[in-house]
């Protein structure tokens, strides 16, 4: 089973939201990849927030448990593609030193060819904000499991 590795930054909301949605659709698929995710200044040992939860729930996704966890250089290294949830947060992955065999892109850019996108931030915000959030990830995500799967 190859890794798909997700970034954002605390890896208690985006990351984890599209960790979840990959692994359904991935499922759904059939496809031999897996999510993982991590965040470049993680909550350590958060779990994912309960919006979060809530927003998944809401499209039938269920994450079940989630401990947030700082990316480091052997995850990236491990993984088979790394999805970041903003360019900048994948500047900073690439730093780390290793390249993974599809490389490291921004999510935006990688399904959709939208240079300099990010996938806003929820944390702390509306329940509405998460559902944005959720939206962007759910049709980018999609986007990446199809391109997997060609």
């Amino acid at each position: 089973m190859k890794t798909i590795l997700f970034v954002c930054t605390a890896d208690v909301c985006r990351s984890p939201m599209a960790q979840a949605i990959f692994n359904a659709l991935a499922t759904d698929e059939g496809l031999p990849f897996r999510a993982e995710s991590a965040g470049t200044a993680a909550l350590e040992g958060r779990p994912i927030t309960p919006n979060a939860v809530a927003a998944l729930e809401e499209v039938g996704i269920y994450p079940g448990s989630h401990s947030a966890r700082r990316v480091n250089e052997a995850m990236v290294r491990e993984a088979e593609l790394v999805l970041a949830v903003t360019p900048q947060h994948a500047t900073t992955l690439r730093r780390l030193g290793s390249n993974p065999a599809r490389g490291i892109h921004a999510l935006p850019e990688y399904a959709l060819g939208i240079r300099g996108e990010d996938i806003p931030d929820p944390y702390g915000l509306t329940m509405t904000a998460y559902r944005s959030t959720l939206r962007q990830l759910y049709e980018h995500v999609e986007h990446v499991v199809r391109r997997l799967g060609n």
